[in-house]
C-alpha cells in the first residue's frame, strides 16, 4: 500500500492549494481514492440508486434502514449500527461480520486505508429521518420482549449498546411518565418528566401518555433543542407501548 500512502501525502498540497470553503483532509482525499473500489456497486451521491445501497450518511446509520433497497435476510436481523469499528469490520470481512449477507466482497484489510474510506465516507452526514427512526424503534420494542426490560434499558442507556445512531436514541417511560432509559442523557433515568414541555408549552410526556393508553402507538411532534446546531426545531417522536412502558425514537425534520 506504499503507493497509496504516497499518493495522500503527495495531494495534500494539491488538497491545500485549492482552498475549498471546507478545505478537504489529505484523509478523506484518500479515502475518496480508495472509494473507487466501491464505486461499481455503491453511490455516496443523495438519493442515487446502484446495485448495493446508497452510502451517503451511512456513518452512523442503523444498518439495512434504507426503505428504496431490498437488503438480505441476514443484514436486516443483524441489529447492527454502522460505527466506525462495524464499518472497519465490514470493510475487512463483510461476510464473517454477517454471515449469510449477499454483498460481494472485496476485502479492504490496510488499516490506513480503511481510516481513509471511513474518512471520506464521513463527510456525507446526512440526519436520520423516520425510516431510520422506525427500524430502531422496532429494533428496541423488540428487544423489550425479547431480553426483558432491565436488560433492555442498559442497553438503551448504552452509547456502544446498538441502539443509538448519531442524533437517533431510544427514550422509555413508565406509564406515569417517569425515565427508564434515555440514549440522549442516562443521568435522566428514574426522574420524573410527567410535567415535561416542550419550547412552546405543549405537554409532550402527557400526550404519549395518552397515546398509549389510547391506541399503543402514534407519534407525537414538538418543539426540541436540536444539540447539534443548537437551534429549537421540530422533532417527531414515534412511540410505541410495551407492557407497562413507552418505548419511543424521535427525529428532527429538515
Amino acid at each position: 500500500m506504499r503507493h497509496l500512502r504516497g499518493w495522500a501525502l503527495a495531494s495534500a498540497a494539491l488538497v491545500c492549494a485549492a482552498l475549498p470553503v471546507r478545505a478537504e483532509t489529505v484523509e478523506e482525499a484518500a479515502g475518496r481514492h480508495v472509494f473507487d473500489h466501491c464505486k461499481a456497486c455503491h453511490s455516496a451521491d443523495p438519493g442515487k440508486q446502484g446495485f448495493g445501497p446508497n452510502l451517503h450518511g451511512v456513518v452512523g446509520r442503523p444498518a439495512a434502514s434504507l426503505p428504496t433497497f431490498m437488503y438480505s435476510e441476514a443484514l436486516k436481523a443483524s441489529g447492527l449500527i454502522w460505527t466506525e469499528d462495524n464499518l472497519r469490520a465490514w470493510i475487512a470481512g463483510n461476510d464473517k461480520l454477517v454471515p449469510g449477507t449477499r454483498m460481494r466482497h472485496v476485502a479492504i484489510t490496510d488499516r490506513a486505508e480503511q481510516d481513509y474510506l471511513i474518512a471520506y465516507l464521513k463527510t456525507f452526514g446526512d440526519s436520520m429521518g423516520p425510516e431510520q427512526a422506525r427500524v430502531l424503534l422496532d429494533r428496541a420494542v423488540g428487544k423489550v420482549k425479547s431480553d426483558g426490560p432491565d436488560k433492555a434499558f442498559a442497553a438503551f442507556n448504552d452509547p456502544k449498546g446498538g441502539f443509538v445512531a448519531r442524533d437517533l436514541y431510544v427514550f422509555v417511560f413508565d406509564m406515569k411518565g417517569k425515565y427508564m432509559a434515555s440514549g440522549g442523557n442516562p443521568k435522566l433515568t428514574g426522574t420524573d418528566a410527567s410535567k415535561l414541555q416542550d419550547a412552546e408549552g405543549k405537554a409532550i410526556v402527557s400526550e404519549m401518555i395518552n397515546i398509549a393508553n389510547s391506541t399503543g402507538k402514534g407519534e407525537v411532534d414538538y418543539m426540541w433543542l436540536n444539540r447539534v446546531d443548537n437551534q429549537v426545531e421540530k422533532k417527531r417522536s414515534m412511540i410505541q407501548r410495551v407492557g407497562d412502558y413507552i418505548v419511543g425514537v424521535g427525529y428532527y425534520f429538515h
